[in-house]
């Protein structure tokens, strides 16, 4: 019970949570809090946050949800608008959660053309190589602060942008626009468009968008596109409870 407390109150702090701030909202000593944290995180209900010895929930519990509810609320809220972006775009569109350092797809509606991206419904990327990853990112202070200051972060293609203080500068940008581009960061052969979900606090809960091969993704198709992409994160933001 005490366990299942701890991990009601990750999932309602707005930020990721250490040791002592557990303990003293939960009335324990700090060697109890610790243990509980622990237990989570070896469960894989938590995760530690870089090196600051804080922790935030994972999205085993979301994972387990869908299991018992089936397609899951979030999936059928965002099936049909997902659909018509693809149809509206021909390329693939998805809907994504970010998860520590990485971003879960959690619905995709898949291109219907011949070279297209085939992207899995669960499938786990490293955050800072796509797009969704990067909004999400950008738009979660937490998760910007606990990039590495002393050493650059995995790179998977030349384009990655691997450079922490770099990476902090494209999270700026990507306030500022709202919305983020991948061109090659991950996989060079595949680029993405994505744009932030809000929720009700005005919270950024998701990202969607769009991805495809690179040969597609070019500047004046990403312009074509960037209104379409708004406007279905617009949509799903107002299914969240976002004001107009």
């Amino acid at each position: 019970m005490k366990g299942l407390k701890v991990l009601d109150l990750l999932t309602q702090a707005p930020q990721p949570m250490g040791v002592t701030e557990v303990a003293q909202a939960m009335g324990l000593v700090k060697s109890n809090a610790h243990r509980v944290l622990q237990t989570l995180v070896a469960a894989g209900y938590a995760t530690p946050v870089g090196d600051g010895g804080r922790y935030r929930p994972t999205l085993k519990l979301w994972s387990m949800g869908v299991q018992v509810a089936g397609s899951g609320d979030l999936r059928q809220f965002a099936a049909p608008v997902l659909s018509r972006l693809r149809d509206n775009t021909g390329e693939t569109a998805f809907l994504a959660l970010l998860d520590a350092d990485h971003v879960t797809y959690v619905e995709i509606q898949s291109s219907a053309h011949a070279l297209r991206v085939h992207t899995a419904v669960g499938a786990r990327l490293p955050a800072h190589g796509t797009a969704a990853g990067k909004v999400l990112l950008a738009f979660d202070d937490a998760a910007a602060q606990v990039l590495p200051d002393d050493r650059s972060l995995e790179r998977f293609t030349p384009k990655t942008l691997d450079d922490p203080a770099a990476l902090r500068a494209e999270f700026r940008k990507i306030r500022t626009q709202q919305w983020a581009v991948n061109r090659g960061e991950f996989r060079e052969e595949i680029s993405g468009l994505a744009v932030p979900v809000f929720d009700a606090q005005q919270r950024v809960i998701a990202s969607t968008g769009i991805s495809g091969p690179t040969e597609r993704f070019r500047p004046a198709a990403i312009k074509e596109w960037l209104p379409l992409v708004v406007q279905a994160g617009a949509e799903l933001s107002r299914m969240m409870g976002a004001p107009r």
